[in-house]
C-alpha cells in the first residue's frame, strides 16, 4: 500500500510539472503570436503609407503578409493543442493527488485498525494470563 501511495505521489508531481511546462509553452506561443501580430501590423502600416503599395515591393509585401499569416495560423493551432495537453495534465495531476490522498487515508485507517486489533489481542492475552 505504501508503494502505491509513493507511486501516485510521484505521478501527481510529474503530471503537475508537465502541466507547468505546458503553461510555460503556451505563454511563449502567446508572446510569439503578439510579436508576429505587431510585424503584420507594421507591414500593413507601411502599405498604407503608399511607399510599398505598388510595383515589385507590393508583391514582396504580400508574400511577407502571407508568410506571417501562415505562422500565426500555425501558432494558433499549436496553442490549441498545447492548451488541451496542459489541461489534460492538470486534470491528471489533480486525480493522481486525490488518489494518493485516498490511498494514504486507507493506509492510515488500516494501520490504526491493525494497531487496535493488536491492543485488543494483548489485553485479552493479559486477562487470560492473569485469570490462570
Amino acid at each position: 500500500m505504501k508503494k502505491r501511495i509513493d507511486a501516485l505521489t510521484r505521478l501527481g508531481k510529474l503530471q503537475a510539472r508537465m502541466h507547468d511546462l505546458g503553461r510555460w509553452r503556451l505563454s511563449a506561443i502567446e508572446q510569439e503570436q503578439a510579436c508576429l501580430s505587431e510585424d503584420l501590423l507594421a507591414v500593413f502600416e507601411a502599405l498604407q503609407s503608399g511607399d510599398l503599395a505598388y510595383g515589385a515591393q507590393a508583391k514582396l509585401s504580400a508574400r511577407h503578409i502571407r508568410a506571417l499569416q501562415r505562422q500565426l495560423d500555425s501558432l494558433a493551432r499549436e496553442s490549441t493543442h498545447v492548451r488541451a495537453k496542459a489541461k489534460a495534465h492538470g486534470v491528471t495531476a489533480r486525480l493522481a493527488e486525490q488518489a494518493a490522498e485516498t490511498a494514504a487515508r486507507r493506509y492510515r485507517g488500516d494501520k490504526e485498525r491493525k494497531e487496535l486489533a493488536d491492543l485488543i489481542e494483548r489485553a485479552i492475552a493479559r486477562s487470560i494470563a492473569s485469570s490462570t
